[in-house]
């Protein structure tokens, strides 16, 4: 009988391990990812007044994200050698569709955003969402899903070859 146990216990022990196995992530080259970043360049909220573009994912409620809007906003350093693009992606796990409609449909989008994830204050949510928001959201959640966006803060660094920064 402790047979039959120890065999049942080892074989789902194996299934679950199987089962738990991370999926293998695609990381599309820059020159693929581009095109899809400059669909919704538009759609980023922008800190930062330097000459290399950094696009970043974020939940709202992800503290890693977290940390990372806070290092930005805190460092004039980082703000003048790069220009952040902040697009708010949601974790699922977080729950925060209604925070990234409140931030986008607000009238400052950075100073909600800074709100949010630096000062840790709630924002109301919406009642409705218009339509131009609802756009935003989807354009920004079918990039994400192309780019295999699976983590937060999700970075990519884009900075001009050699012979055009002038070397």
């Amino acid at each position: 009988m402790r047979l039959l146990y120890g065999l049942i216990l080892s074989t789902v022990f194996m299934l679950c391990t199987l089962s738990a196995e991370e999926r293998v992530h695609k990381k599309l080259p820059l020159s693929e990812s581009l095109p899809f970043l400059e669909q919704i360049e538009g759609d980023a909220i922008c800190m930062g007044s330097g000459p290399v573009k950094v696009y970043v994912f974020v939940d709202p409620l992800c503290p890693h994200s977290r940390n990372f809007v806070e290092m930005i906003s805190e460092s004039d350093k980082m703000r003048s050698r790069y220009s952040y693009l902040f697009y708010l992606y949601t974790l699922r796990r977080m729950h925060s569709e209604s925070v990234v409609e409140s931030i986008y449909m607000s009238k400052d989008p950075l100073e909600a955003l800074l709100d949010v994830m630096v000062r840790e204050q709630s924002l109301g949510a919406v009642s409705k969402v218009s339509t131009t928001v609802r756009s935003k959201i989807e354009r920004i959640m079918t990039v994400g899903a192309e780019l295999d966006v699976y983590k937060r803060p999700y970075l990519i660094m884009v900075k001009k070859p050699k012979q055009k920064r002038g070397h």
